[in-house]
C-alpha cells in the first residue's frame, strides 16, 4: 500500500514507522528524501534493518520503544506509517502528532468471528474511518485479503490544514 500510494508522500519531512521490525518501509521512504524514526520493542529487528546501504545518508534512526506508552508531541511528523501493530491508544497520539497537512498510512488485521478470543489484536469493521473522522480520506478498504482467512482495514488520510476544517 505504501508503494501504491508513495505519489502523496512530501519532498521532505519526518517520518515515523511505528512497528518497524526490520525498517524495510522506513528504507524505502528514506530513499525517497524523507528522514525516518523507527520505532519497535525489537532491538534485534531495529539492529538488522539499520545495516542496509540505504541509510548511508544518516536519515535513519532506530529507537526501540515499548510501543504500549508511546508519546509523541503535538504537530510534530509529516508522516506517519504503521503496518500490522495495534496499540488503539495510539491512534490517538498519532491525531496529535501528525502536522497539519501530514498524512498517516495505516494497516492491521480486521476482525473476524474466529478472532473473537484476542479482540484487542484485530480492528473492528470501519473503526480506522471512525477514528479519523475530520480527515481527508484518500484511500480506505476493509476485507483485504492478506492470508489465509485474515482480512485487513486499509487507511490512507491528510491531517486538515485548520482553514479547511472551518469550511
Amino acid at each position: 500500500m505504501l508503494v501504491d500510494w508513495a505519489h502523496v508522500l512530501p519532498e521532505t519531512g519526518v517520518v515515523l514507522d511505528a512497528g518497524a521490525g526490520v525498517c524495510v518501509n522506513a528504507h524505502f521512504m528514506v530513499e525517497r528524501g524523507l528522514s525516518v524514526i523507527a520505532m519497535d520493542f525489537s532491538e534485534v529487528a531495529l539492529r538488522l534493518g539499520m545495516r542496509s546501504e540505504s541509510n548511508e545518508k544518516g536519515n535513519l534512526e532506530a529507537v526501540v520503544c515499548n510501543m504500549e506508552k508511546l508519546e509523541l508531541p503535538d504537530d510534530s511528523l509529516d508522516v506517519i506509517v504503521n503496518f500490522f501493530f495495534l496499540e488503539r491508544a495510539n491512534l490517538r497520539v498519532y491525531r496529535r502528532a501528525l502536522k497539519e497537512g501530514g498524512v498517516i498510512f495505516l494497516e492491521t488485521l480486521l476482525g473476524m468471528d474466529e478472532d473473537k478470543l484476542t479482540p484487542e489484536y484485530y480492528l473492528q469493521r470501519g473503526e480506522l474511518l471512525k477514528t479519523f473522522t475530520g480527515f481527508e480520506i484518500m484511500h480506505w478498504d476493509e476485507g483485504v485479503p492478506c492470508g489465509d482467512k485474515k482480512f485487513s482495514e486499509q487507511l490512507v488520510a491528510r491531517k486538515q490544514l485548520q482553514l479547511e476544517r472551518w469550511r
